[in-house]
């Protein structure tokens, strides 16, 4: 039993992680969906509608089913004018979803008891094991609905069916109600794994493998996008960091040794700055760092001096002399230009590169 629990709190961990991490995704995939499943559901009623008096000789379609039609073209226009917006919301979209759904289950449900008394359930046991695999809804979304819907289909079913009908119908509803929830289940769990792969191959085509910091490409347009969203008024310091004769360590220490510093590097800028800084290798012994909305000297100075004290330690520990050189460059509310940055940056490492080298220069950005 406790590993039961311990399987169900692990599954649906994994589920509310999946819904965290791909909330947009999935509200764009429940729209697409929502707009084929509501104009499916018109045809075949349409169809149903045309075909039954046909097949069926003496039937008639009652109120429900009539009504279900401009109640029905009425849900698909709704859909289809909302998913004309250019950013749809996550909560109207599950709103629309979930219109979508108790209309289908409300009227099926009206349809196989008060609409057919006499006759044996045909639909809503069908819908209780197909919706909750249609949309991708929180657990307690999916299946409350469905669960609601069958309480109500079963209490319905006591009241107005004979017990010869009835009993099979109850029986049928609570045997799909559990079948969705095992055949939810499997989806569910293929739809995180495959999340999970895709956020994995993201992460390993973004980063760097050695310094896990973003490799060039990613911490680029990472920076770039950075830029467009803050011009004409970027604030940021932006640094070039050059570790001081890196091939000297890796042709005395070794390059196993000379993967360790640039392991520990990526750690120690990690530290140094802030999550939501941008930082990156630039191959071999570069390291970039965009340090959001900082503009101080004062800031850049404590933090360049705390990154030569760190390699001052580690040099200690490691018996490896590591020093590096800091070119920094100040964008203080003006348009920044992504070449132009990164060249004056490398401009001011040149210079403290020139200086004697284990030291830093800071400049103000300049605009062409």
């Amino acid at each position: 039993m406790r590993s039961l629990f311990a399987f169900l709190r692990d599954a649906l961990g994994a589920r509310k992680k999946y819904h965290h991490e791909a909330g947009r995704d999935i509200a764009y995939g429940n729209l697409r969906t929502l707009r084929t499943a509501a104009l499916l559901t018109l045809l075949l009623l349409t169809l149903f509608l045309l075909i039954a008096p046909l097949m069926i000789p003496g039937w008639a379609p009652s109120p429900v089913h009539l009504a279900f039609w401009p109640v029905s073209a009425a849900v698909l226009a709704a859909v289809t004018f909302y998913a004309r917006r250019p950013t749809p919301s996550s909560r109207a979209v599950t709103l629309l979803c979930t219109l979508f759904e108790s209309v289908l289950l409300c009227f099926c449900l009206l349809i196989d008891t008060v609409g057919a008394a006499g006759a044996p359930a045909a639909f809503l046991p069908l819908l209780v094991v197909i919706l909750p695999l249609l949309f991708i809804f929180p657990f307690t979304l999916s299946f409350g609905l469905v669960t609601f819907f069958t309480a109500v289909f079963i209490a319905l079913v006591i009241v107005c069916k004979p017990r010869e009908i009835g009993q099979y119908d109850i029986f049928g509803a609570v045997v799909a109600l559990l079948f969705s929830l095992a055949s939810d289940h499997l989806v569910t769990a293929m739809r995180v794994r495959e999340h999970d792969g895709r956020m994995r191959y993201q992460l390993l085509s973004t980063r760097d493998s050695l310094s896990s910091l973003y490799n060039k490409q990613a911490c680029t347009d990472a920076i770039q996008r950075y830029l467009r969203a803050c011009n004409p008024t970027a604030r940021c310091a932006f640094a070039v960091i050059d570790l001081d004769d890196f091939k000297a360590v890796n042709d005395t220490a070794g390059h196993l040794a000379g993967d360790v510093v640039l392991q520990k590097m990526g750690e120690l800028l990690q530290e140094v700055f802030r999550s939501s800084d941008i930082i990156g290798r630039f191959g071999g012994d570069e390291f970039v760092v965009l340090a959001k909305d900082v503009a101080s000297r004062a800031v850049m100075e404590e933090k360049c001096r705390l990154i030569r004290e760190r390699l001052r330690q580690l040099s200690e520990r490691t018996s490896t002399p590591v020093t590096c050189s800091q070119g920094v460059v100040l964008v203080n509310g003006c348009n920044a230009d992504y070449d132009s940055l990164f060249k004056q940056a490398d401009g001011a490492l040149y210079a403290a590169k020139k200086q004697g080298k284990n030291r830093h220069v800071i400049r103000p950005y300049t605009q062409a």
